[in-house]
């Protein structure tokens, strides 16, 4: 499974945010700067997933974006559902063709375990457990001795 750039984008915009959960809004300048992403889709995608209830938006100098709930309580899969569409994350196995040959009857058995293990890693994982693996293995928080 590939992510479109809106997902990339918009999951490298939520780290920033979850990551700032605890000190407030976040403004699409800074979390452009940030993430070096173009400013005119990331405000789509944060517009998108305001939209979707996972952002709260505030108007003003000290405004900007910031989570809906905690990072502990948004699954991997509602964002790509939200920003990809929900067909990508849906549990539809290819029918079998007639006269399927075994060949490629292993490579739709493969597919099918494939797709399923992917939806239930996206599924398990929330933003919260990302971000404690991005901060873990981020070369920013790598110690380096002389």
């Amino acid at each position: 499974m590939q992510l479109s750039k809106r997902t990339q984008y918009g999951l490298r915009a939520l780290i920033c945010l979850a990551d700032a959960y605890q000190r407030g809004y976040l403004q699409t300048k800074e979390l452009s700067a940030r993430e070096h992403l173009p400013t005119k889709f990331l405000e789509s995608i944060l517009s998108a997933l305001t939209r979707g209830k996972f952002l709260i938006s505030k108007i003003g100098a000290t405004g900007g974006y910031r989570l809906a709930r905690a990072p502990k309580d948004i699954l991997i899969s509602e964002i790509i559902a939200r920003l990809e569409g929900k067909k990508l994350l849906e549990d539809e196995a290819p029918a079998p063709e007639p006269g399927e040959r075994p060949g490629e009857l292993a490579v739709r058995i493969v597919q099918t375990q494939l797709s399923s293990a992917i939806r239930n890693a996206l599924m398990s994982m929330t933003l919260g457990q990302l971000t404690e693996q991005v901060a873990q293995t981020s070369p920013a928080n790598q110690m380096y001795y002389i």
